[in-house]
């Protein structure tokens, strides 16, 4: 009785899609990030020597 109830064939609408991993960068970080980060870092403690100095 199973046997009669199957699903309709596939007509059309959206295909499944295989799954593939994300490109995700290794735990090193890049250049630019090590740049970027210094760079706050030193703005930072810039911001905090002037207003120190000035207090």
């Amino acid at each position: 009785m199973a046997e009669d109830r199957k699903e309709p064939p596939f007509e059309g609408g959206s295909q499944p899609v295989p799954h593939q991993k994300d490109p995700v960068p290794g735990p090193g970080r890049s250049v630019a990030q090590v740049v970027t980060l210094i760079l706050c870092v030193l703005v930072v403690a810039a911001a905090a020597v002037w207003i120190f100095s000035h207090v």
